[in-house]
């Protein structure tokens, strides 16, 4: 921090300002002090550059840092007139230095002072820097010296690298996972439903935290997890092949569908999707069901077990939506896409995505794959030779499949013999462990941030 200006210089600055008003205003000195003005507010603050230590490991496996530059001009300082704050929404990267910050431009209507570790004011500079490791006081006066306000300064920087992921084991081991032998998870208004079997016997687990377990048995008939779909705020199943609902996944009636069905695969925003006798069939209300296309006419190579799915709005119209849907079929897993027109005016089949030697990054050929979407991706997750898979994510709407080595990363050699996955509403992703009965939640550190406002209308 540069030398001091004592209060008194800030005194000495208005007297110059009014001693120069004066001296140049050709009408009568007693109007003079009446026309300098009581307004005082900071107009605009932009960070200038700044230092940032950033850790890393270098070719050889070896933690090391290096130092380098952090633009502030690219996050702007938002300006609270009403509560007298501020601070930059988009918190700076981690590592970086704000003990010497300078300002490459400040504006104001007023005679800027800041506030000292002894709490005085003093007269402030743009060359000054200043110590933002905690919150400061950065005060304006009117020129006509009756007026001051006092602003809170906030200069923030990440704790955590918002890429990164961080996982934690929730509790101990699961009784109930270690013979669950399929599952599917669910979160509604808060609460986690895991639907499997557990030594062969239809159960289903609900917990308000991760921890503590309620665990109840399930009076459903040839149940399969798989076949469970949570669909506008409404469980739907299968009773053998009869489509049945829940409002708490305890109690089932009759959904008084139409057809009978195989399996109920995947489901859009407005869609229940179900396979009956090889054919796909579509539904608004789980009630009536009509034929749905599949390109080609090729029911015969649709997935016919252990269905997961997941559906994204498109980026380019609000509109149109599409279902990613996998599958296995002899052993093997298959991907499947269909677009949507919400409005029901171009409605496209369901497509098949092949998967092998054709394509680079194809889709994972993993035991007990699971589809999910998150951070505005489709994920995938599966097992492989009893342990978590690695994640594979794609951004092009299924058609690559990327493994993850550095972001998604959750802890080695977890053992699963079959797993299930569920984001909460808190961007928390949960995976439940079958055969080691472990659960873990983790999120992208991003996801967790808190949101600062940026807009001020009063």
């Amino acid at each position: 921090m540069n030398k001091s200006k004592p209060f008194a210089s800030i005194l000495a600055a208005l007297l110059l300002v009014a001693a120069g008003f004066v001296s140049c205003n050709s009408e009568e000195s007693s109007s003079s002090s009446d026309a300098l003005s009581n307004h005082c507010a900071i107009n605009n603050a932009i960070l200038g550059n700044m230092r940032r230590t950033v850790s890393t490991v270098n070719v050889y496996g070896r933690d090391t840092t290096y130092v380098t530059t952090v633009a502030g001009s690219i996050y702007p300082m938002y300006i609270d007139q009403y509560r007298q704050e501020i601070y930059n929404p988009d918190s700076l990267p981690k590592g970086t230095h704000v003990d010497k910050v300078v300002f490459s431009s400040i504006s104001s209507d007023g005679i800027l002072a800041y506030r000292t570790d002894w709490g005085t004011d003093t007269l402030y500079s743009t060359t000054d820097s200043l110590d933002f490791t905690q919150p400061r006081i950065i005060t304006c006066y009117s020129y006509s010296g009756l007026a001051k306000k006092a602003y809170t300064v906030h200069v923030n920087v990440h704790e955590q690298e918002p890429e990164a992921f961080q996982w934690n084991r929730v509790g101990a081991s699961l009784d109930a996972l270690r013979e669950t032998t399929a599952q599917r998870s669910f979160c509604k208004d808060g609460r986690l439903y895991v639907f499997a079997l557990v030594a062969g016997e239809a159960r289903l687990l609900t917990s308000d935290d991760g921890e503590t377990w309620d665990n109840q048995p399930l009076s459903l008939n040839a149940f399969s997890p798989y076949s469970v779909q949570l669909f506008k705020g409404t469980f739907f199943a299968l009773d053998g092949r009869d489509i049945v609902t829940s409002a708490d996944g305890q109690a089932w009636a009759s959904a008084d569908a139409n057809i009978s069905a195989d399996a109920l695969p995947a489901q859009g925003s407005r869609h229940l999707f179900a396979v009956s006798n090889g054919s796909m069939y579509v539904s608004a209300d789980g009630k009536d069901w009509q034929l749905d296309a599949v390109e080609n006419a090729a029911e015969a190579e649709l997935a016919d077990a252990e269905f997961s799915s997941a559906w994204f709005p498109m980026s380019f119209n609000a509109n149109f939506e599409y279902v990613l849907m996998a599958g296995s079929r002899g052993g093997h897993y298959a991907e499947w896409k269909k677009t949507i027109d919400r409005e029901g005016r171009n409605t496209e089949p369901w497509s098949s995505y092949q998967f092998g030697g054709e394509r680079t990054y194809p889709f994972p050929d993993l035991a007990h794959v699971q589809v999910l979407k998150y951070d505005e991706k489709a994920v995938a997750l599966g097992c492989l030779n009893d342990t978590l898979s690695l994640f594979y994510v794609s951004s092009d709407a299924g058609r690559t499949w990327l493994p993850q080595r550095t972001q998604f990363l959750h802890p080695v050699a977890v053992q699963a013999d079959n797993l299930s996955c569920v984001v909460d509403e808190d961007n928390y992703m949960w995976i439940f462990c079958g055969g080691s009965g472990q659960v873990w939640r983790g999120r992208l550190n991003r996801l967790g941030f808190k949101t600062n406002q940026t807009k001020f209308t009063k």
